[in-house]
């Protein structure tokens, strides 16, 4: 009995101990929250504007032969990159292992992880495919490297060494939502960016308003010196802020999770540490009776 009891009490300090340090996790993540989806929201705004900018360009016919829209020739092949975001820690629910499943369905032939655990990962499951451009931690990334990343990745695009570039992130839906998506940046032709970047700002048309919105007048850009001047400069810069900005919602998608995942920590460790200290009270209670009835048992005969 006395060795169940503190087996019992044992259990309860390392619950206890363990529910101070999710405690500290969920508060230290609801205070990051705040500035990350701030940095997310600013983020979302340049790129929509980028991506504005580089769809018009796209869909004129003077950039209509640009390797950028195009892609290099199918005869030609080219190397299928693939950015892999993922976070820096663990302990933060299905976050890193749903980007890491939706990675492995791409089949790349080079990776550039993103993310102390995307590092771990491609180095220990696809160490031949780890990408020479550079790998980098999530938080803490900076302009200047998406800005590095994406001059590399467009020098190498136009050589014909690449044919697609795809990544992968987390789409910070809400705290309680984050969805990992896959994106294709180039060729401009196959981009598919997701729908935060893409409407963000923007409202679908109600029936109501719907006719009001088709017979809105469309903008026109024009461009100085010319279409495939302005391309050949807005690629770069382009792929740079996307690339920057996915980082930037994937922080944010780690941050949710990790949130959310130690809130539930924490409750399910409060609710073990009741059951545990009812089965430990019970024990003591068992113990201290058993005592009593032994001694009353002795002073009767």
């Amino acid at each position: 009995m006395s060795a169940n009891i503190k087996r019992l009490k044992a259990r309860i300090k390392s619950v206890d101990s363990t529910l101070h340090l999710t405690k500290a996790m969920q508060l230290v993540a609801a205070g990051k929250i705040r500035k990350a989806t701030e940095q997310l929201q600013n983020s979302r705004r340049y790129c929509e504007a980028m991506q504005s900018v580089v769809t018009s360009l796209a869909k004129s016919k003077e950039c209509a032969d640009s390797l950028y829209v195009k892609g290099p020739d199918k005869e030609k092949g080219g190397k299928t990159v693939l950015i892999v975001i993922a976070g820096d820690r663990g302990l933060a629910g299905g976050y890193n292992a749903n980007a890491f499943r939706l990675a492995d369905t791409v089949g790349a032939d080079e990776i550039i992880p993103i993310g102390r655990r995307s590092i771990d990962r491609v180095v220990n499951h696809y160490g031949e495919k780890l990408s020479d451009s550079g790998s980098f931690p999530t938080e803490g990334f900076k302009p200047e490297d998406s800005k590095a990343l994406a001059e590399k990745l467009c020098k190498r695009y136009l050589a014909g060494e690449i044919g697609t570039i795809k990544i992968v992130s987390t789409t910070y839906v809400s705290i309680m939502t984050q969805t990992a998506v896959l994106s294709t940046l180039l060729p401009l032709k196959d981009c598919v960016l997701p729908e935060s970047i893409k409407t963000h700002g923007k409202k679908k048309p109600t029936a109501e308003n719907e006719e009001n919105v088709e017979q809105k007048p469309v903008g026109v850009m024009e461009f100085e010196p010319g279409p495939n001047a302005v391309l050949s400069v807005a690629v770069p810069e382009y792929l740079s802020s996307i690339i920057f900005g996915l980082v930037r919602e994937s922080f944010a998608s780690e941050i949710a999770a990790r949130r959310v995942a130690m809130d539930a920590a924490t409750k399910n460790g409060i609710v073990m540490k009741d059951n545990l200290s009812l089965e430990y009270n019970r024990a003591r209670q068992g113990a201290i009776t058993q005592e009593i009835v032994e001694i009353v048992a002795g002073a009767g005969r």
